[in-house]
């Protein structure tokens, strides 16, 4: 049997308040009320869900409030999977002033919140709004009267099922609408393939999930909540085009007609072994069974060269058409001075002064396993480091510190000079890359994009060893890379000093011609290009 978020509570003993008016609330007595009174929901949450499936449009709504700003000025229905496409979903959330507009005696208040509902009372008593019901209270009170055992809901993941049918069932394809998704609200290549795709054609639907709603997109974007389970499946089964960097949940159900065009998360060179040619992921069936399964969902995979090819077709389990039309995010690389202003101005920077971006990787958690990531790898010395690139380079430096997403607040507390600037938020590493004059880093990828446009390249790895031995089988010995690598900050400090920028290109010249990369800024037209002709 499932435990919701409703179970949770009432296990954690969260429906008890204490106050004896509240701990008898039902949902009959709620009722009673809402026929004298005008109905506000206080709280967005997943909890205001039961609201809305036990009532549907039946409900006199007047108003949704929730103290979050972030959900401020969207309709309840891009949040909550159960007001998807009801018209009184359409409601838009309003902060607690909204409740000034009426007479405190002619109110009633669902309060939705299983966590905040006694200091949301109190506000609202506090108000004069007396007639208060709180939905966890009177949920565990009905749940009391079921037999042991019994429950009239369905499992998450049937509802999904089932719902991913119907749409299939009752909903057209629209092929003008393409879907994106992706590890980061509206990054990675498929940003860049949208930009270009709205230079080609004005009269697509490009929906993009995301977990903001507040991410900034060019108009022709349309953002949907990735949260909302219901709206994401329905975006999904009725998209002619899926452009993703991540796999199919297993509930979405590909339909005849739909294309899928991965993307992966990486660019034309990846260091490690991923996916299926992983001996890791041999021991996780679990995984595995995930990445089997989108072998058979990928129609296409976008690739930037020669080794990407290879490597994705070994990883993915891949036998059908793949696209080798270069990595498209790496076409933000082309744009140095405009992304330098950009990224400058977003932190406030002095802008005549240079950048080293130092992006370590994550690493696995020793105690926990491979499944927990942690950032064990912040071993810079900042100061030696600022003084060797202004030695070397000249000019005023900036260290721009970029984490893995996965571990990108680890660096938030740590105390640091006024000169590094921690950019593991910024949304989009690749202008970070191109706003940067030198690249430092241990095992990220994100070595070779900087590569591509002729950047110095710096690898600073303290556990070498440790690494290879323990997180990730590398597809490229590390030293047959073509960048200058150190163990220690004054070998790092040597390296810098010592570099032979003629030398160094020619060395990046030939590692990317062995390994068949010819990035040129027009990835992302050529993917473009293949959709428009598709749609």
């Amino acid at each position: 049997m499932r435990m919701d978020i409703i179970d949770r509570a009432i296990q954690c003993g969260k429906h008890i308040s204490g106050n004896g008016n509240l701990d008898q609330q039902t949902w009959e007595d709620f009722e009673q009320e809402c026929l004298k009174k005008k109905l506000i929901l206080f709280g967005a949450g997943a909890s205001c869900g039961y609201y809305f499936s036990r009532y549907g449009e039946r409900g006199k709504l007047e108003g949704i409030i929730d103290n979050d700003l972030q959900k401020q000025g969207f309709s309840i229905d891009e949040f909550i999977p159960e007001a998807f496409r009801l018209k009184t979903g359409e409601k838009k959330i309003s902060a607690s002033c909204l409740l000034e507009e009426f007479e405190p005696n002619e109110l009633v208040v669902l309060i939705t919140s299983t966590n905040f509902y006694e200091p949301i009372t109190a506000q609202l008593n506090r108000l004069g709004i007396k007639s208060c019901f709180v939905l966890l209270i009177m949920e565990a009170n009905r749940r009391k009267g079921l037999r042991e055992g019994f429950r009239d809901d369905e499992p998450l993941d049937l509802l999904r099922v089932n719902f991913a049918k119907q749409c299939c069932q009752q909903e057209i394809i629209d092929r003008k609408k393409i879907f994106f998704s992706a590890y980061t609200d509206y990054g990675d290549h498929g940003k860049y393939i949208t930009k270009a795709l709205l230079k080609m054609r004005r009269d697509l639907d490009l929906v993009w999930a995301v977990e903001d709603l507040h991410t900034e997109v060019p108009d022709g974007v349309r953002k949907i909540y990735q949260g909302n389970w219901k709206r994401f499946i329905y975006e999904m089964e009725t998209a002619g085009t899926w452009v993703l960097d991540l796999p199919v949940p297993e509930y979405i159900i590909k339909r005849v007609g739909q294309c899928y065009l991965q993307t992966k998360h990486w660019s034309s060179v990846t260091l490690k072994r991923f996916y299926l040619d992983a001996s890791t992921f041999r021991t996780e069936p679990e995984k595995m069974k995930v990445w089997e399964r989108e072998s058979g969902l990928i129609d296409h995979i976008i690739t930037g060269s020669d080794f990407d090819t290879e490597s994705c077709r070994r990883g993915f389990g891949f036998k059908g058409e793949i696209l080798q039309y270069g990595s498209p995010r790496s076409d933000g690389l082309f744009f140095e001075a405009e992304n330098k202003k950009k990224v400058y101005r977003y932190f406030q920077l002095d802008e005549r002064k240079k950048a080293l971006l130092y992006a370590p990787t994550y690493r696995f958690n020793k105690m926990s396993g491979k499944k927990v990531h942690e950032s064990r790898n912040i071993a810079l010395d900042f100061e030696l480091m600022k003084t060797a690139l202004e030695k070397r380079f000249g000019g005023e430096w900036y260290i721009f510190v970029r984490l893995h997403p996965s571990v990108a607040t680890a660096f938030e507390k740590v105390e640091k000079p006024k000169f590094v600037i921690d950019t593991s938020k910024y949304g989009d590493s690749q202008e970070l890359v191109s706003a940067s004059d030198v690249l430092l880093s241990d095992f990220s990828s994100i070595m070779f994009e900087a590569a591509f446009v002729n950047k110095p390249v710096f690898l600073f790895a303290t556990d070498l060893q440790d690494y290879i031995s323990n997180e990730y089988e590398l597809l490229i010995p590390y030293h047959e890379l073509p960048f200058p690598i150190a163990e220690s900050n004054q070998e790092l400090e040597r390296n810098i000093m010592e570099l032979n920028t003629e030398l160094y290109k020619k060395r990046v010249k030939l590692f990317l011609e062995k390994y068949g990369v010819h990035e040129d800024g027009h990835a992302s037209e050529r993917v473009a290009q293949f959709i428009v002709e598709n749609t």
